[in-house]
């Protein structure tokens, strides 16, 4: 399984949550104004990569455009959502061996207008990088 696959693996079951909000890969579109997730790997050097994948599931919502300040509501509905699906990933034989959603913590000043959290899902395969590129 190579990061590409973990990527999709955890972008599908962020999918599966139902949250409404528009989800991408690796990064979202220049000028995104709308509450919005960001599913990407975290960065590595690809040599040092050897059965851990960590990848970070980032929600964003909008601030109040009157006051500035975060819509908790929103975020807590959102992320409680996403968290309860991750933690559905279960090992697959042969692909990988464990799952670990390690956490979240807030991510002041990601993007300008925008609460930000960030949910950190660890998997852990059963193969080296070495092995997969060796295929």
């Amino acid at each position: 399984m190579s990061e590409f696959d973990i990527i999709d693996l955890v972008y599908t079951h962020v999918a599966n949550a139902n949250t409404g909000l528009t989800i991408y890969k690796d990064r979202s579109i220049t000028g995104e104004t709308n509450n919005h997730i960001v599913v990407s790997g975290m960065e590595y050097h690809e040599l040092e990569w050897k059965n851990t994948m960590p990848v970070n599931v980032n929600i964003f919502i909008k601030l109040s455009a009157q006051s500035g300040m975060p819509d908790r509501t929103a975020m807590r509905n959102t992320k409680n959502k996403i968290r309860a699906e991750l933690l559905k990933i279960k090992p697959v034989g042969g692909k990988y061996q464990s799952i670990e959603v390690s956490g979240s913590n807030r991510l002041p000043g990601a993007k300008e207008g925008f609460d930000c959290v960030n949910i950190k899902v660890i998997i852990n395969t059963e193969k080296n990088i070495e092995e997969l590129c060796q295929k």
